[in-house]
């Protein structure tokens, strides 16, 4: 009985405890900081930093998660604007399109089968690469060629090892007639 309430007052200790030093902070803002969770992980070491304000570990960490979390707005920044101005290109795409249309059906029907053509050429040499093996690969004939060659070996090796079995001393029976 006494140590079930030791035990108790052990585990609601450690409870209480549980971040009282720079260092589990420290830890736990790197672990979220690894797990992607960057805003959980600066919350993190500014709780920490709010009762060990000079912890030198905790300070470096901040800074390093504040320059990470700069590094990811930037770059959603840059990709809203590369968004945006595929759309812009996109539109002045459509308002050329819809110029080149109205002046000449003809030069169109000529790019449409120009584009068809060279469609055709990119599937004939897709399909070539296709047939071709890439490095580290092989062809389906020489995977079979491959296996073919190891399931001779395995019988022969089978032949050799019940060969061996076989072998033995012979037994002289006498004749009981």
């Amino acid at each position: 009985m006494k140590a079930f309430v030791l035990g108790v007052f052990m585990v609601i200790g450690l409870a209480v405890n549980a971040q009282t030093s720079a260092k589990s902070y420290f830890n736990s803002g790197a672990k979220d900081y690894v797990h992607s969770n960057l805003d959980k992980a600066i919350a993190t070491v500014d709780q920490g930093l709010k009762k060990f304000p000079q912890d030198e570990n905790l300070n470096q960490l901040k800074e390093k998660l504040i320059e990470e979390k700069k590094k990811k707005d930037q770059e959603n920044k840059d990709k809203d604007k590369d968004k945006d101005k595929d759309k812009d290109k996109d539109k002045d795409k459509d308002k050329d399109k819809d110029k080149d249309k109205d002046k000449d059906k003809d030069k169109d029907k000529d790019k449409d089968k120009d584009e068809k053509k060279e469609e055709d050429k990119e599937k004939e040499e897709e399909k070539k690469q296709q047939q071709q093996p890439q490095i580290g690969e092989m062809t389906p004939q020489q995977i079979k060629q491959l296996l073919e060659t190891m399931s001779n070996e395995e019988a022969k090796t089978q032949k050799k090892v019940n060969a061996q079995k076989v072998k033995g001393k012979k037994v002289q029976q006498e004749k009981d007639w």
